[in-house]
């Protein structure tokens, strides 16, 4: 059993460097990004619903950028309309302007720490089980 737990906590730490990795280009879009004024190109007919995800297109100077969205984003705005969003060149990623990429960073992050922390006390208790028993 605590083999188990100790790999779960490897696979949590591994997972986590890649969930970090993964939105650290987030995180420098919210930080060193700027807000520009883009198109919407493709909308869903529909965006209700939390478990689905929806994408919506935009351009920006020719290059086609997607942005997650849910709610009533769908009803509210229109192929065609303009907004501003934060967007860093040389980046495929945008976000809304008042949007950070902390949080993202900042939960990979924990869930690495978390998966330190569950492989380690795992691997503690089996040096000490098998020095109780003397097992090698």
């Amino acid at each position: 059993m605590m083999k188990f737990i100790f790999f779960a906590g490897i696979v949590f730490f591994i997972g986590s460097i890649i969930l970090t990795i993964s939105n650290h280009d987030e995180y420098r879009v919210g930080e060193h990004g700027h807000v520009v004024t883009m198109r919407i190109e493709n909308l869903p007919a529909s965006c209700i619903g939390s478990k689905v995800t929806y994408f919506v297109t935009f351009s920006y100077k020719g290059k086609l950028y997607d942005k997650r969205t849910r709610g009533n984003f769908c009803n509210e705005h229109h192929i065609g309309e303009l907004m501003e969003v934060r967007m860093l060149e040389g980046s495929d990623r945008i976000l809304w302007p008042n949007e950070s990429g902390i949080k993202g960073l900042i939960s990979g992050v924990g869930l690495g720490l978390f998966g330190l922390g569950i492989a380690i006390a795992a691997q503690v208790k089996m040096r000490r089980f098998k020095k109780k028993y003397k097992i090698k």
